[in-house]
């Protein structure tokens, strides 16, 4: 009954339906839509009702008079007065109030918002005790605030943890019975209005409660212009998902309710539960005295029970410890029952597992697997195949020839080499030989291999003569594996056996500095070889196994590649050198090869399943696991692989930045002939690996609720060592770890935000300028503090943003001006070609822009800060766009 329509034009907007469910027990349904009546009418009908039944049924006439006051004089009244300086001064305040207030909060949903609103609901109530009543109670009494100050003021810190928005709007209703005249009326005299608190600036709960205690009555002193109007004049931006000005809403009903009763009957309210929400949220707190009942009502296509069920707990706890000290700041109040704490703390992280060989270094791992299988085929390239024996002799030889030139253990040696069975030989004899290997990507300028090759201080460059002349002016001592490989074929073959610590260097890969100058990531032996150990365990990886070594050496991805294969008896299948690589190449060398795994950046991933679902494509039968990671995957192309790969592939998506050691969770996408992991619009990126630990924390490194975004941090076995001669970033990035009883354990703050849901960890996106472009670490930073330094540039911006394809490239937002520029932004030698030109001497070309847009000015939001969501999409290929 309660879900039928009203017809509005038409009538009737109150229906009544009397059920008799025995003779002599009765049900009667008022159904009555809230366009004539509020809460207060309710009150109002069921007192009239009463007295009129008792009066007819003693055969008198009503007792009540003809009503001096009805609604339309009411509304007549209304229309008259609210005009002119009245209005305006009432207007006045709420423009004032919500200049530039956020237009949605954006809360941590369980699945994405649809298009257009739906109104489908449910509710959550519990009982909060005496005691939590009585301290909120005398702890407004102190404040001389009211009850529904302080609960409101409770609800918006929690609002303001959930979302990590220091502006935070509510929606709360009133009575709007200024007159004595309408107390007796059944009409709508209700009223909305919208309360927007400020929570910057680290507040205590008292200062909290003061703020809101003043915008509480700053509203109530302005109450009388209708919502709609004060929606038709602030005119915001109208979305069909959402309600405007604000989606969440708090009410308090402390009126106690009139006991009705009747001569002979027995009268009782009958409870239905509603299917419907009105907003996003609604939390409804009945003051029954003694205790209070708190009730959520919810958005069923946005939350779980389960979520609306947690809220509730993180209000009640918060409020707590509120009341029990208002002194303490806001952001530090603790949500979480003691339950939901050991869930996120110890039992999503216990990931312990003991390796025999984790004290053993990464290159012994690879000579017992040789010394196993010395006749199986470790590597496969263009010039022929090498056998473990083989591989691991090479590779001994070059090691002692490394030692007689002074490399040992702390040194470093810098790799120049493509990607070639000379790499691997080039890796393994620098590891054997006790140092720890920099890779060097051929494909990178001069200028920063050059940088990369001094800040390292690398005691020696192992590459080959045809790429000598991509580093004029080297410091470093050259060794050439084809020039001098006749010198070094003399040496011994056997295990050199040099002592190798575990927490001694293994690699030093170099990322994207946001100050423009890259940094040096050093890893240790013993996170290579934790992460090596427990990806082979998690993928599976077995000797029959034929992995394709996809990536650059100077890609973290190489090593899982490498020493994954190599460890287990698999073998090596080398990616011929081309830049570019098709996917029907791609397809051809797993078919020629008979590749069973591929690692592959989710950019290429991407790429891969539009070709498969496009052209009905598939996959050689060889292929039996496909490893993705670098970036966020894309719900659709896991949906569009499903359909293409089905579950005979399996698929894993893995995430880690370098300073985590490659890869530091992993989640399985195989499908199951479900969607349920993309249910909630984000692909997971899975749990922790083994030995590894994942939180999620706020700014004050406090655990967040589960399903509420925050801040991954990194600890356990695959921490780095920090950035090389860079002390003060390294203490900035690895902090201590409050969480673990083991001496000097670190956490690393990678800057990514997830969240935890469904058991898995979802990535959201950054907390800072970096951005990963085809599976490439950038910091936006570095890519606009080289932009500024070109001729005509007064001010730049980059960010990522999706092509019309869907792939994520770079875009510079570029103002001109000055006396290089002249003002017009097109002086010679100051446009986006010669940008474009000049970047790619100093920086690698996946950090050149892939298409600039020349602007007069950078959009600001009101308070003076860039306001990137107002930088217009480029027009891919348009006049002012130079596209790459």
């Amino acid at each position: 009954e309660g879900a039928r329509p009203f017809d509005l034009a038409r009538g009737p907007l109150l229906r009544a339906h009397l059920l008799r469910l025995a003779d002599d027990d009765h049900a009667l349904l008022l159904t009555m839509h809230h366009i004539v009546s509020d809460g207060w009418s309710m009150g109002v009908l069921g007192r009239e009702m009463v007295a009129l039944y008792d009066s007819f049924s003693r055969g008198e006439a009503s007792p009540f008079e003809e009503l001096a006051v009805q609604y339309g004089d009411y509304a007549r009244w209304q229309r008259g007065w609210l005009q002119g300086e009245v209005l305006e001064r009432q207007l006045a305040y709420w423009r004032g109030q919500l200049v530039g207030a956020p237009p949605m909060l954006e809360l941590p949903t369980d699945r994405p918002r649809p298009p257009v609103q739906t109104y489908h609901g449910a509710s959550h109530a519990v009982e909060f005790s005496a005691e939590l009543t009585s301290g909120l109670r005398a702890l407004a009494r102190s404040e001389g605030a009211t009850m529904f100050m302080t609960l409101l003021a409770g609800f918006q810190a929690l609002l303001s943890r959930y979302t990590h928005q220091q502006d935070v709007v509510v929606g709360v209703d009133v009575a709007n019975r200024t007159r004595l005249e309408t107390e007796g009326l059944i009409g709508f005299f209700v009223n909305m209005l919208v309360l927007r608190t400020d929570l910057s600036g680290s507040p205590t709960f008292r200062e909290l409660l003061g703020r809101v205690r003043e915008v509480t009555l700053g509203a109530y002193a302005h109450q009388d212009v209708p919502f709609e109007k004060l929606v038709e004049e602030l005119q915001p931006v109208r979305d069909l998902s959402r309600t405007p000005l604000f989606q969440v809403v708090f009410g308090l009903q402390n009126a106690r309710r009139e006991q009705l009763q009747l001569e002979g009957l027995e009268l009782g309210a009958s409870h239905a539960e509603g299917q419907i929400a009105k907003f996003d949220l609604t939390l409804n707190v009945v003051d029954r005295g003694e205790g209070l009942t708190v009730s959520l009502e919810y958005n069923t296509d946005l939350f779980d029970a389960s979520t609306a069920a947690r809220m509730l707990g993180h209000l009640e706890r918060l409020l707590q410890a509120a009341a029990g000290d208002p002194s303490r700041l806001v952001a530090q109040l603790p949500l979480l029952p003691e339950a939901e704490r050991r869930l996120l703390l110890e039992e999503f992280n216990a990931t312990g597992a003991e390796f025999a060989e984790a004290a053993r270094p990464i290159h012994e791992l690879f000579e017992r697997q040789a010394a196993l299988t010395p006749d199986a085929v470790a590597v496969v390239s263009e010039a022929g195949r090498l056998s473990y024996a083989e591989l691991n002799r090479r590779a001994n030889k070059l090691a002692r020839h490394l030692r007689r030139l002074g490399v040992g253990p702390e040194t470093l040696v810098g790799v120049l080499l493509e990607r070639a069975a000379g790499a691997i030989v080039g890796l393994l004899g620098i590891l054997k030989a006790g140092a720890g290997y920099v890779p060097l990507d051929p494909a990178y300028p001069q200028q920063r291999l050059a940088f990369m090759l001094e800040d390292a201080g690398a005691h020696l460059l192992l590459t080959e003569q045809r790429l000598l002349g991509l580093l004029p002016g080297r410091a470093a001592r050259v060794v050439c594996v084809d020039r001098d490989w006749e010198r070094i074929e003399r040496e011994d073959g056997a295990n050199p056996g040099y002592e190798t610590r575990p927490e001694s260097t293994a690699y030093i890969i170099y990322t994207s500095g946001s100050t423009g100058i890259p940094k040096g990531v050093m890893i240790e032996h013993r996170s290579l070889v934790n992460f090596t150990l427990a990806a082979t365990a998690a993928y599976g990886l077995r000797p029959s196994d034929r992995l394709l070594q996809f990536s650059s050496l100077s890609f973290d991805t190489a090593a899982e590649e490498i020493f994954t294969c190599l460890t287990v008896g698999a073998t090596l299948v080398l990616r011929t050198a081309e830049v570019s690589y098709s996917v029907d190449a791609l397809l051809e060398k797993c078919r020629e090869h008979e590749v069973t795994v591929l690692d592959l950046p989710t950019a290429y991933w991407h790429e891969l399943t539009w070709e498969l679902s496009s052209w009905n494509l598939s996959l050689p039968a060889t292929v039996r696991l496909v490893i993705v990671g670098g970036e966020r995957a894309l719900p659709e192309r896991l949906s569009m692989w499903r359909r293409s790969a089905g579950g005979d592939v399996r698929l894993m998506n893995s995430y880690g930045p370098t300073e985590t050691t490659v890869a530091a969770t992993v989640s399985d996408l195989t499908a199951r002939g479900d969607e349920e992991k993309v249910s909630l619009g984000e692909v997971p990126i899975g749990r922790p690996l083994a030995n590894v630990k994942a939180y999620v924390l706020d700014s004050n490194v406090l655990p967040v609720p589960v399903g509420v975004a925050g801040e991954l941090y990194v600890g356990g076995a695959a921490l780095a060592r920090g950035y090389l001669r860079r002390p003060g970033l390294t203490a900035e990035r690895f902090t201590p770890d409050p969480f673990s009883a083991e001496a000097g354990a670190r956490l690393y703050r990678t800057g990514d935000v997830v969240r935890l849901a469904g058991g898995e960890l979802e990535y959201l996106g950054r907390t800072d300028a970096q951005v990963k472009v085809r599976g490439y670490r950038i910091e936006l930073g570095e890519v606009e503090s080289a932009l500024r330094e070109q001729e005509g540039v007064r001010e730049a911006v980059v960010i990522a943003r999706e092509d019309e394809a869907g792939d994520k490239r770079l875009v510079a937002y570029v103002v001109t001006g000055g006396d290089d520029a002249g003002g017009d932004g097109g002086a010679e030698g100051g446009t986006p070609a010669r940008w474009r030109s000049t970047l790619r001497e100093r920086l690698p070309d996946y950090m050149v822009p892939s298409a600039f847009v020349v602007m007069e000015s950078l959009p600001l939001t009101p308070s003076g800060k860039l306001d990137r969501r107002a930088l217009p999409a480029p027009e891919w290929g348009a006049g002012r766009v130079a596209e790459g």
